[in-house]
């Protein structure tokens, strides 16, 4: 028996009509906002991915920021020199460091898969749509970016998404509160087990599911960032919050939002919809204005945000939110006689040129058996091929639909089809 597959994906011709759809909606909102699509390599230099991840983590020495990376391992030396890509910004801004002049802008989109190891090291592969404004760090580029977001999930139907908003601070306001936070971590040390010990030092904003019933899970009853925030980014932020209000898309602050990279800065959101009767995290971003300097040696502000295409359309496809496929007009053609295969690609040809899909039996069948497998296909028309008529000059179409059946003059067969389609679609 063949095992399913878990935890990869393998999309069959049922579901992919649906991802195009979904794929199409994006890049037509993506495309009014003059956003490019950017192809990202799946393979990563593991090393790039480690001086992006850790850039902005606390003490190099901590591991947990790297645990969720797929690494792949050199079979002569056991170094992991690639890795599959857990994310793309990283990527994005070392694409973008080699083109970006001062004072440009460049907004970017990508999409594909990308791979982590979650619990128990089990790999996983998932299916994520990254959006990214390079080069400004206004107030008006990062709502611009927030709004585009919530956009995009109600152009997919998602008419109950909601935003939820956090503030990572600058530099100035996270000083005083990793000094504190650490504190607090040393003194609470006992109420933790060591992993989330160390992956909360290492980064104090990362996302902790932790199963161990003894362990905290959180640092909801210590240090906040939100109450250190400094003047500049409590007025930003109040900014922020006005200019959501105002283009109508609820919000609701959450000073314990975390992410589990730890390149943000500022502004950081997710966007939060119902999923079989639960809030769900569909996706989220964030201000990360540091990161290039640290990595690419280049200032490049930015801000982006992803969607988790996986669970999006996990939440389309429960709500019926694929319409229903339109039948196309497709034509079956077969052959009861051998030796036809130049006649039956030609025909092919012929109906190609005036975009009519076909199907073409590879096989010399019993008519009754090809007549089921065109039913079978949907196919409401078949040119049925024979020598004896050939040699007449005629063909045979079947029209499925009627149950009847006409030879026809070879010469007139693109014509018959191309009227028969016209008479099914009017």
């Amino acid at each position: 028996m063949v095992q399913e597959p878990q935890d990869f994906h393998e999309f069959m011709p049922n579901e992919v009509w649906k991802w195009k759809i979904l794929e199409e909606k994006i890049e037509k909102v993506l495309s009014l906002h003059d956003f490019q699509e950017i192809r990202l390599s799946i393979l990563q230099d593991s090393q790039i991915l480690e001086n992006g991840i850790m850039a902005l983590v606390q003490g190099k020495e901590a591991d947990s920021a790297m645990k969720g990376v797929l690494s792949l391992a050199n079979p002569e030396d056991k170094l992991s020199l690639l890795s599959l890509r857990p994310e793309g910004t990283i990527s994005v801004l070392h694409n973008t460091a080699r083109i970006a002049n001062p004072g440009d802008i460049h907004r970017f989109y990508y999409s594909g898969p990308m791979f982590r190891k979650v619990d128990n090291n089990q790999q996983m592969e998932f299916y994520q749509l990254g959006v990214e404004l390079l080069g400004s760090d206004s107030i008006l580029s990062e709502n611009e970016v927030i709004d585009l977001g919530i956009k995009l999930c109600k152009t997919l139907g998602l008419n109950d998404v909601r935003l939820e908003l956090n503030s990572y601070g600058c530099s100035n306001c996270r000083r005083p509160f990793f000094n504190d936070l650490h504190k607090y971590l040393e003194e609470h040390k006992s109420e933790y087990c060591l992993s989330c010990y160390n992956e909360l030092s290492a980064n104090p904003f990362s996302q902790v599911h932790c199963k161990d019933p003894k362990c905290k899970k959180s640092l909801a009853e210590g240090p906040l960032i939100h109450n250190y925030l400094c003047k500049s980014c409590k007025a930003d932020f109040r900014k922020v919050k006005s200019i959501q209000a105002n283009l109508g898309n609820q919000y609701k602050v959450n000073p314990l939002l975390n992410k589990n990279f730890a390149y943000y800065n500022k502004t950081v959101f997710d966007f939060i919809a119902q999923n079989a009767g639960k809030e769900t995290v569909i996706g989220g971003g964030g201000r990360y204005d540091y990161l290039s300097s640290l990595i690419t040696g280049k200032n490049i502000p930015a801000v982006g945000f992803y969607l988790n295409l996986d669970t999006i359309f996990d939440i389309m496809e429960s709500q019926g939110l694929f319409a229903t496929k339109d039948p196309e007009f497709v034509v079956y053609i077969c052959a009861e006689s051998p030796n036809l295969e130049t006649m039956t690609l030609q025909i092919a040809q012929e109906l190609h040129s005036q975009q009519v899909k076909t199907i073409i039996s590879p096989e010399c069948k019993q008519i009754k058996e090809e007549i089921a497998i065109a039913k079978q296909n949907k196919c409401p028309i078949m040119i049925i091929l024979r020598e004896d008529n050939l040699r007449e000059g005629k063909v045979l179409i079947r029209n499925l639909v009627k149950e009847e059946q006409n030879y026809i003059s070879l010469k007139d067969t693109l014509s018959t089809i191309l009227l028969a389609r016209k008479s099914m679609q009017s």
